[in-house]
């Protein structure tokens, strides 16, 4: 779920960091990503080791083809930091402490790092007492969740993610309805196969991620009308069934961490997040569950496709082939996301973003 040039002084673009004319994207080393945008997230106050694992979770999602997870979204973190709505320096803390259970308050914190930090903590416990589940409140926007269920996998650990928003930023209407109910709602799942890339599940309990919609505005692209409702809010996916699942993260990510859920009253914008982590190896050798997952997946690969479809695709193969060729040519930037991170430089005073040679 993603929407990219040389100078001699910082925030002043030269001949070698400037966009081809007319081009709608711009080919950026994914290493050039990296060290701009931990600059620009040290400019406003993260920590350098901070700055580097948010860089790169914003920088993967770009890798990968989510551009609604990547660039495109640095200038809100930085806008949120800099308003103080976000602290780039907070350091969440764990307020209750259950082994297997725990709950982090983010402090107001990014959530790719308080959300991190979670993930960690739930696989230590996992790996200790089989299964953990850990719940985030007063944490900030987590980018793509598919980061940390990739992350857990590689540790041989299978996991769950629910996500709510608080109560706020409500933009998804019930089947039916004329009033936004609630918020895109993401789910997460992923679990081991013998090798990277592991098996990782991560959608918007809406018929659209708010992210993708805010690209196709972006491109001036006219929006599926099966996406909205009539009076133009988003659907649930699939109906009934997006519904059922958007209130299972309401319940699970809101009420169980103390973020909230959806009422009368207006609510904060805060991320409330439960995962549950499981030790593979605590219910099944390893190596035998990585043999019959690999073996099933490839089972479902090689379904025989009907007439007008190209191949058949197992959730995360797109993104871990995207991965893949990015990393070796470059990375497309979305042109209006290119020029918002030239802007950034200015603003910020640090080196502009640079274009790969050729």
């Amino acid at each position: 779920m993603t929407d990219e040039t040389n100078s001699t002084t910082a925030g002043s673009p030269q001949t070698g960091s400037t966009a081809p004319d007319g081009a709608a994207t711009v080919l950026v080393r994914g290493e050039e990503l990296q060290r701009f945008t931990a600059q620009a997230l040290m400019a406003v106050g993260m920590r350098e080791d901070d700055a580097h694992e948010m860089a790169g979770q914003i920088v993967g999602s770009e890798l990968a083809g989510h551009e609604s997870h990547g660039m495109r979204r640095l200038p809100e973190y930085i806008e949120q930091a800099r308003s103080g709505a976000t602290d780039p320096a907070a350091t969440p803390v764990v307020d209750l402490d259950r082994g297997a259970l725990a709950r982090i308050d983010g402090q107001r914190g990014f959530g790719h790092l308080v959300v991190r930090q979670a993930t960690q903590r739930a696989i230590e416990r996992a790996k200790v007492d089989g299964i953990a589940a850990v719940s985030v409140h007063n944490s900030a926007y987590a980018g793509r969740l598919s980061h940390f269920c990739e992350e857990a996998a590689e540790q041989g650990v299978a996991t769950l993610i629910f996500v709510n928003t608080g109560g706020a930023h409500r933009t998804v209407s019930v089947p039916g309805g004329t009033e936004a109910r609630f918020s895109t709602n993401p789910i997460a799942a992923g679990f081991p196969r013998s090798q990277a890339p592991h098996f990782v599940f991560d959608i918007a309990t809406s018929a659209v991620a708010m992210g993708r919609l805010s690209e196709w505005r972006d491109r001036g692209e006219e929006i599926p009308e099966e996406w909205v409702t009539p009076a133009g809010l988003l659907q649930p996916f699939g109906g009934h069934k997006g519904l059922g699942l958007a209130m299972v993260a309401e319940a699970l990510a809101g009420a169980l961490s103390t973020a909230g859920t959806p009422s009368e009253k207006e609510e904060d914008d805060e991320q409330g997040v439960l995962i549950i982590a499981i030790d593979v190896a605590g219910l099944r050798p390893l190596e035998e569950f990585t043999e019959e997952t690999d073996t099933f997946l490839r089972f479902i690969a090689d379904t025989p496709v009907a007439e007008g479809w190209e191949k058949t695709r197992i959730p995360g193969e797109s993104s871990a082939a995207t991965t893949a060729i990015r990393s070796r040519e470059g990375t497309p930037v979305q042109r209006h996301a290119w020029e918002s991170a030239q802007r950034l430089a200015q603003e910020l005073g640090i080196d502009p973003l640079t274009a790969a040679e050729g």
